[in-house]
């Protein structure tokens, strides 16, 4: 096969061709080998999989959210987690409120950011039972938030990125920085509209009240780099110590019992001597002069035979294998 390219010249006679009928479309192709259409600029949807492991940090995430927002409702929320979905970031941002606090974090590791979504009334339900409400009630403003809800937001959002970096920290490690705020999504500085992102949707459901949703958005570009892990149905263990686990290990494992056993002798008979052998017979029996100790059959020391307190003593000297 040539690795010559076309001229432009012949790029334009052939596209004239194709528009004037003079060439037939998907003339020329080798009818026995088999030929699969692709658009370019199209989104292959199934590189990331079912997003197994991106579901397992969202529970994870959803779980420790409650804490977030505990202190605020000053009663465990329930959280439910819902799918990750794909989509284009405009389509995503059709079905946003025009007025939300829309927060962008930088993630290094993940060589892009990630947008945290969070419903203005979802801040005026934690301000209004913060102070002592009820919780139940509207959006207070539809274009700006107090101060009051700004410091709550600050509050949530800090709390969020945090909860977030732990529920990564099992799979991937990430950091999570705080860039900027917007309150409208024309404004917000993310991806562009026409890239695809991952939308993931937590629904925090309260007992007085409708359900409000808080979504964490990532760009897919940015998932890419790890869809091996993200596919994976098996996660490595964590990294973290627990001390107090590990201190009753060590206590359980040091209870258990070992047999200890210093060989002092080993007696050699024939067959016709131990043939003979018979009630108030004496056998000598040389003593080693240096004994080893055996730990459940393993020799783990040298030792000589000594006397303490009127009883038969060993004392330990070294290891026989050092």
């Amino acid at each position: 096969m040539t690795n010559r390219k076309l001229s432009t010249d012949e790029v334009s006679a052939l596209l004239e061709g194709l528009n004037t009928g003079e060439l037939e479309a998907n003339s020329g192709l080798d009818k026995q080998v088999d030929y699969q259409p692709f658009a370019l600029g199209s989104e292959d949807t199934n590189m990331l999989g079912d997003l197994h492991t991106l579901r397992l940090i969202n529970e994870r995430f959803g779980r420790h959210l409650r804490n977030v927002l505990l202190p605020m409702l000053r009663f465990v929320p329930r959280i439910s987690t819902l799918p990750p979905e794909s989509m284009r970031f405009e389509e995503h941002l059709a079905g946003c409120e025009q007025f939300s606090s829309l927060n962008t974090a930088r993630a290094d590791a993940l060589k892009g950011m990630i947008l945290l979504r969070i419903p203005p009334r979802l801040i005026s339900i934690l301000v209004n039972s913060f102070f002592g409400g009820k919780g139940d009630c509207k959006t207070t403003h539809q274009t700006e938030f107090t101060p009051t809800e700004e410091r709550i937001l600050n509050i949530i959002v800090e709390g969020t990125l945090r909860t977030l970096e732990d529920s990564w920290r099992e799979v991937y490690p990430v950091q999570f920085d705080l860039v900027g705020s917007e309150t409208n999504p024309s404004f917000t500085s993310f991806v562009e509209a026409s890239e695809m992102v991952v939308v993931n949707s937590f629904v925090v459901q309260l007992p007085f009240t409708q359900p409000v949703t808080l979504d964490v958005v990532y760009p897919r570009q940015s998932l890419k780099q790890i869809a091996t892990i993200l596919r994976s149905k098996i996660q490595r263990t964590s990294e973290g110590r627990d001390m107090q686990w590990e201190h009753r290990l060590r206590d359980a494992i040091m209870q258990v019992p070992l047999n200890f056993v210093p060989r002092i002798a080993e007696p050699k008979i024939s067959l016709r001597e131990l043939m003979n052998l018979h009630e108030g017979m004496v056998v000598d029996i040389p003593a080693f002069e240096q004994v080893k100790v055996f730990v459940e059959g393993e020799p783990l020391f040298q030792a000589h035979i000594g006397e303490r307190d009127g009883k038969i003593a060993i004392r330990l000297d070294s290891n026989p294998e050092a």
